[in-house]
């Protein structure tokens, strides 16, 4: 039997917590009715610590099972989704020393979403790789300098410590961790009863550009407006300047410092976010697209897409598509 720790924290999101706890419940009742066994695969326990009433995000309580003991060890322990600045977490020294005597006692730490955060603070992933929430990616990679950060992955095994990405990522966590403590076939079975889709490797298609417009300056944002206005044209650099009343250079050099990006990166951002938008929520063809994104070439686009978002225009229609399909 295998003891599971699902951690709770303050601002975590109540279902990476209970949600992990169901899975693992079910997975054990379905290993008993497989192989008669006389106790269960896993024993899922909500564990924090002493003194301290968790809430979620949404002001849930969040019940606790056990508390921090010095003389109780678990198996897997899971920090879960938190909600919030992620600093907060840093400044948890009792949960963070928890886990560096858990790891110690020879627990698998395993950490979903800004779970990572905690997990990085013991240091115990320095040098190793990880992955978080993608919109979380820049500001672990400042903190953690130390960590091999993989934001494109959706879940990386280094063997005694496993994170993943995105918020829904506790349910590849929960089918890997089956698969690993208990059998390939009895995660797979899982997928099939709780109709989880186990496929998903990549957190790149789900992943949105940033296009920052809170800068303040309005010439800039002027040339922003415009480019979304004029997003299926042929645009250069002297475009550009031209709309912002300035020289190239002087518009290079602005355009850079204010957005983090060049203007021709940017455009490429923007043109991909437009071509994702148009696949979610129209029925145009992909050449079609092609030409409303201010590509020219259907062949580089499709190319380029796949690069940016890991899938292909078509297969990130069918998974992303706001169209419902009539029965």
């Amino acid at each position: 039997m295998y003891r599971v720790g699902l951690l709770a924290v303050e601002n975590c999101m109540y279902s990476s917590v209970t949600g992990l706890f169901d899975l693992f419940s079910v997975a054990s009742f379905e290993a008993e009715r497989q192989s008669r066994a006389n106790e269960p695969l896993f024993q899922p326990v909500i564990v924090g610590p002493a003194n301290r009433e968790m809430r979620s995000f949404n002001h849930m309580p969040v019940r606790v099972d056990r508390y921090f003991a010095p003389d109780e060890s678990f198996d897997i322990v899971v920090a879960p989704v938190v909600f919030g600045d992620p600093a907060v977490l840093l400044d948890d020294r009792e949960t963070i020393d928890w886990l560096q005597r858990q790891r110690q006692a020879g627990a698998c730490l395993c950490s979903v979403c800004a779970g990572a955060f905690l997990l990085a603070a013991t240091g115990l992933l320095n040098g190793k790789k990880a992955t978080t929430h993608w919109n979380l990616a820049d500001t672990f990679a400042r903190w953690f300098p130390d960590v091999v950060l993989r934001r494109e992955k959706m879940l990386i095994d280094e063997g005694d410590c496993i994170t993943a990405g995105g918020v829904s990522a506790y349910l590849d966590l929960g089918l890997y961790l089956i698969s690993r403590f208990g059998s390939f076939e009895l995660a797979s079975t899982l997928t099939k009863i709780l109709l989880i889709d186990p496929g998903r490797r990549l957190q790149t298609p789900y992943q949105t550009n940033s296009l920052n417009k809170s800068h303040g300056n309005p010439e800039i944002r002027a040339v922003q407006d415009w480019l979304e206005e004029n997003i299926d044209q042929p645009i250069s650099i002297a475009d550009m300047a031209g709309q912002a009343g300035m020289g190239e250079r002087t518009f290079m050099r602005r355009f850079k410092k204010l957005i983090g990006d060049t203007p021709i990166g940017y455009l490429q951002q923007l043109r991909i976010e437009t071509a994702r938008r148009l696949l979610e929520t129209t029925t145009a063809t992909v050449e079609e697209i092609t030409f409303m994104a201010g590509y020219q070439d259907v062949s580089s686009f499709r190319k380029l897409f796949k690069k940016q978002t890991g899938l292909s225009p078509s297969a990130y229609r069918k998974r992303f598509s706001c169209l419902i399909e009539s029965f």
